[in-house]
Order: structure tokens, then sequence, then C-alpha cells
């Protein structure tokens, strides 16, 4: 993992709307808010956007995930050079893990789809090392009873492992903001219509939930190439389709037609950056791999 860089203004705002839709996050905010100004550390929101890292990794990982979750203290405490850091992070996936069972039964474990996870997870935390800090962490999480109006928290049964997108957690004034990118990439794309072997929904609902990735959302408001006729990333739409165009889907790919076909429709030279969509590191595209990877994997499922 690489060493955190602490948010900017702009992403903290964002993630914001995204979070707070969902009952875990608001029933943890207070305690991590506290958290922040005693150990003046990470922020609520920095803590939950660590967690749906790892949770993004670990979902990549179709066998045996719980022994990648085995190097997750070491690798986080070097990330954040904080030893508490790490704890808090895994604490609250901790209880991401184990909200995915409804049953107040002896075997609720058992029936856990990521027992083998929240295993691991307890076996790390329960470390004598840090069992102590642990301890207190999830007290405090069981006392919050009651919300900031006084009513009993109740909070709904969600695999995190099984949301395919953040839209599914977001509030609505979140998932407006993202129908709002996605109908600009509809008007600016729509040129490229008769080359999908997909349906426009579902080329639409890829964007939905590509936007719905704030890191890569914030990107579209960034003008690159600079003073191109469209006013947007320029760059990063031409990249989205340069992956589509190299999706195989029937016998063909998603977005059919040669690069040259496909810049036409669009109606600006974006060849470059079509043909070059994983070429990282370079000027031709504007994703980091690990993006490329979010935006390949929300176009499999779509089409899936």
């Amino acid at each position: 993992m690489e060493k955190f860089e602490r948010f900017s203004e702009e992403r903290l705002t964002s993630l914001r709307a995204r979070y707070r839709g969902d009952d875990l996050f608001r029933t943890w905010t207070w305690i991590l808010c506290l958290l922040e100004q005693q150990l003046n550390g990470l922020n609520a929101v920095e803590v939950w956007s660590e967690t749906e890292m790892i949770r993004q990794k670990l979902s990549a990982i179709k066998e045996h995930r719980d022994n990648e979750v085995e190097f997750l203290y070491g690798e986080l405490k070097n990330r954040h050079q904080s030893e508490k850091t790490a704890v808090i992070i895994l604490t609250v996936l901790f209880t991401q893990m184990c909200d995915a069972e409804s049953s107040n039964e002896d075997d609720a474990a058992v029936q856990n789809p990521n027992r083998a996870v929240c295993s691991v997870l307890a076996h790390l935390l329960m470390n004598p090392k840090i069992r102590s800090f642990t301890e207190k962490l999830i007290k405090a999480f069981k006392h919050r009873r009651y919300d900031n109006e006084g009513n009993k928290i109740v909070l709904p049964i969600t695999d995190y492992m099984e949301v395919k997108s953040p839209l599914e957690l977001m509030d609505e004034e979140a998932k407006v903001k993202v129908e709002r990118c996605v109908e600009e990439i509809e008007k600016l794309t729509r040129g490229i219509r008769g080359f999908l072997n997909i349906d426009w929904d579902v080329y639409k609902n890829i964007w939905r939930n590509i936007f719905a990735e704030q890191e890569i959302s914030l990107l579209l408001n960034e003008i690159q190439p600079r003073k191109n006729s469209w006013g947007h990333n320029l760059k990063l739409v031409a990249n989205v389709l340069g992956i589509l165009h190299v999706t195989p889907y029937g016998d063909g790919f998603v977005l059919a037609g040669s690069i040259q076909t496909i810049s036409d429709a669009v109606g600006v030279n974006v060849r470059a950056y079509i043909g070059n969509h994983a070429d990282f590191g370079s000027s031709n595209t504007t994703l980091t791999k690990e993006m490329h990877a979010k935006i390949k994997q929300f176009i499999l499922s779509a089409i899936g």
C-alpha cells in the first residue's frame, strides 16, 4: 500500500454526501470524530474510505480472501505510520463484515458469508498488544444505541462485500449529483450509440457506477486536455470508451468500430486516449491502474 495522503476539502465533502446514507457509517461517525480530536488522526470520512478501499481489494480475490486479511494490519500500520489508526480501520471493517448476518442465534457467525474474514480480523484485533484499544472501540460502538433524534438505532443487514456499487449506500442528494454527470456524458457521447453492442440504458448505468466512485467523479471536472471544446475531462471519457472498445461481448466487443470511427463519432480527435487507455503514467490516460480496474469491473458486472 502507498503512503496515505489526507483528503482535500472537495473530496471530503463529496464522500461525506455519499456515505451519510449508510446507517452503519452514521453510527460510527461520532466515535470517529471524537478519536480524530483525541489522536489527531484520520477523520470519519477518511477511515470509512480506507475500509472501502480494503473491501474493493478483497472483492477482487475470489478464493481464500481471508488469507489476504492476515497482511492488513502491517500494511495499514506502514501506510499510516500509526498503530492506532490501523486498529481503528480494522475495527470498523470488522463491524462491516459482521453486518452481513441478521440471526441472533448461536450459529449466526457460521451463517455469515464473510465469516472467514471476520475470524481473521477478530484474531488480529485480539492481539494482546492492541486488544485493550480494540475493546474500547467496540464498547463505544455498542454504546451507541440511539441516534441524535433519540430514535433507537436498528442497523439494516448489509453484506458489504456484495455491494456492487457505492450507489447502493448513497443518500438522495449524492445520487442526484451522479445523475447529472451521467446526463452530461450521455449528451457528449450520443454519437457512439450506433456502435454499442449493449443497450443504451446499460451504457448509462456503467457511467452511473463510474461516477459513484468519488475519486473518478472528481476527475470529470478537470479539463483535460486543456481548452478542449467539451469543457470537461475529455481524456477520462475517451479512456472509458477505450476500455469498452476492448471488452469482449458476444462475438465482438462492447463498443464496435475502429478507433478512428469512434473518435469521429465523438466529434473530437481522441484516438490516442481511446487506444492508450491503459498507458498508465503517460499523457494519454488520466486513470490510475486502480481506477482502470474498477471501471473494467463495473463494465463486466453490467454486461455479465
